[in-house]
């Protein structure tokens, strides 16, 4: 009976032995049958190596924890059949205080007659599941598959690293509350997700009802966590051994860029050159090109025959309205075609090269084409041509105009392009008009009465078929508007003294009544 539960013991401890060796030969195998390592033998030589590295430091600290935290051992792995040799190192003494890590030199004389005191006698090769428990066996196969997943993950990350800068197809896995999740599978068929914050997606973007779209890699970045400093404030940080994001855009003016590229064969084979981008995402954009060849129109063959090259650029993003314009060296030229649909003379353009700002004089009924819905077109131009742009009235026959009066666009600054587009579209083109137009006026101005808008697609100018949906607005909505015209109403009115406007009040006293402004109104316009 006795002679039995030996035979029990040493067989099982025999077979933990063969399963810790199976454990230790899978972790290695699975660099093997990783599709990552499949073709690069030599990667995969070198991942073994790291991968012995990385065992024998985890056996070296499993070791100090379970034998003796000052215990020294050198470590023989065989990466190929997943063997290995463990010694444990005892220095030699005249007499042993610590058992474990110390032997005397007449035991060592009888092995091995060369060492003398203060050497170190390597003790094995040791059955390594007397040292380690279980559960120390199974840290160092999940340390090992932790280490091939990590490099597969970067092999998988580094060939994405080449994609920066250019256009991929990637499909809908997961939309979350600021961000959507795509998955493209790359050149080699390895599946990776990319990351589309909401900060980079234009407003008309449904990836619920376009499972597909086309994305711009952007850049690549570790993952980030919240760290908070000394002064109790919160700030970002990638974490060191955080996983990689592929984050990619589709606001990025290099998209539009990519999108031409791959529309235009002239583009790529640089034949043209686009020289700026300035975009409103899903709204608007300006594109400047010129030609390196006198044989070919750039703007024509940007938009092909008949819009079709295009077209399929502005349905990518959701009908975007895009100009394609001639670049010109000369400023006034280009800033004058970069104002369009503004009919502008480049003659009454001044720029000044050295400070980059520019002064345009435009007719009154140009001028709500040149700051566009929204101030788009103006701002767009000022992006595209690198200069900052004002926009002057000019009058023809001053002899008509009142000298004390001001032009609405002189406030830019304080009501900001929208509201000044709104003005203008209103016919309030001067201050004395706003004045004499009252605040419900000005109210109607600010809110704008919906309109049959004339559209213009290369160069065709068509009215749109479909009636505006009428605009309601809540009773809230109106008194901010109510405060806002009161804002500008007054504003305005301080540029002028009374004498300025005694005969526009006395030819229309009941529109201006003073107790509408007060003194204590204070709104801020952006």
């Amino acid at each position: 009976m006795h002679n039995l539960k030996e035979e029990m013991v040493k067989k099982k401890i025999k077979d933990e032995g063969q399963e810790r060796r199976l454990q230790i030969a899978g972790a290695f195998g699975e660099i093997e049958q990783s599709r990552i390592f499949l073709d690069k033998r030599t990667e995969s030589a070198a991942v073994k190596m790291d991968i012995a590295d990385l065992l024998k430091d985890i056996i070296q600290k499993q070791l100090r924890k379970d034998y003796d935290p000052e215990v020294e051992s050198n470590i023989f792995i065989n990466p190929e059949r997943g063997d290995f040799e463990v010694y444990i190192l005892k220095k030699i003494v005249d007499e042993i205080d610590i058992e474990s890590i110390e032997i005397t030199l007449k035991e060592v004389r009888k092995i091995d007659d060369s060492l003398e005191i203060g050497d170190y006698y390597e003790e094995g090769p040791i059955k390594l599941e007397d040292y380690l428990s279980r559960k120390s066996i199974q840290i160092i196969k999940q340390s090992v598959q932790k280490k091939v997943r990590d490099l597969e993950r970067l092999i998988v990350y580094e060939e994405c690293l080449e994609k920066v800068g250019e256009i991929v197809a990637g499909e809908v896995y997961q939309i979350r509350a600021n961000e959507v999740i795509f998955t493209y599978n790359t050149s080699k068929d390895h599946r990776v997700e990319l990351v589309l914050p909401k900060s980079e997606m234009m407003k008309k973007d449904n990836p619920r009802r376009t499972p597909r779209m086309k994305l711009y890699i952007k850049r690549i970045e570790r993952e980030k966590t919240k760290v908070r400093l000394d002064d109790g404030s919160m700030v970002e940080r990638e974490k060191a051994d955080g996983g990689m994001k592929v984050i990619v855009s589709r606001v990025d003016d290099r998209f539009l860029y990519k999108l031409f590229e791959h529309e235009v064969p002239e583009i790529l084979d640089g034949l043209i050159v686009i020289k700026a981008i300035a975009r409103v995402p899903g709204e608007r954009a300006k594109v400047a090109v010129e030609s390196t060849s006198a044989r070919i129109d750039p703007v024509g063959a940007t938009v092909g025959y008949r819009g079709k090259r295009i077209q399929s650029i502005v349905k990518e993003l959701n009908n975007e309205n895009i100009d394609v314009i001639y670049y010109a060296d000369e400023p006034q030229i280009y800033i004058s075609r970069a104002m369009q649909p503004a009919k502008i003379d480049p003659l009454t353009i001044h720029a000044d090269i050295k400070t980059r700002k520019a002064r345009v004089m435009l007719k009154p009924d140009q001028i709500k084409y040149a700051i566009g819905k929204n101030g788009n077109n103006i701002h767009l131009a000022e992006k595209l041509t690198g200069y900052e742009i004002d926009v002057y009235r000019d009058v023809i026959d001053k002899s008509t105009e009142d000298p004390t009066d001001i032009d609405i666009i002189e406030f830019r600054e304080e009501f900001g392009d929208d509201m000044i587009y709104q003005l203008l579209d209103g016919g309030l083109d001067t201050a004395k008009k706003v004045l004499k137009a009252g605040i419900d006026e000005i109210e109607l101005s600010l809110l704008g009465s919906p309109k049959i808008e004339e559209q213009t697609v290369f160069g065709k100018s068509y009215k749109s078929v479909v009636k505006p949906r009428e605009r309601k607005v809540t009773d809230e909505e109106k008194r901010y508007w109510k405060k806002i015209a009161e804002n500008i109403y007054k504003t305005v009115k301080e540029q002028f003294s009374d004498a300025d406007l005694e005969d526009l009040f006395d030819d229309n006293i009941d529109q201006a009544p003073d107790e509408l402004v007060k003194d204590e109104l204070s709104i801020v316009i952006e």
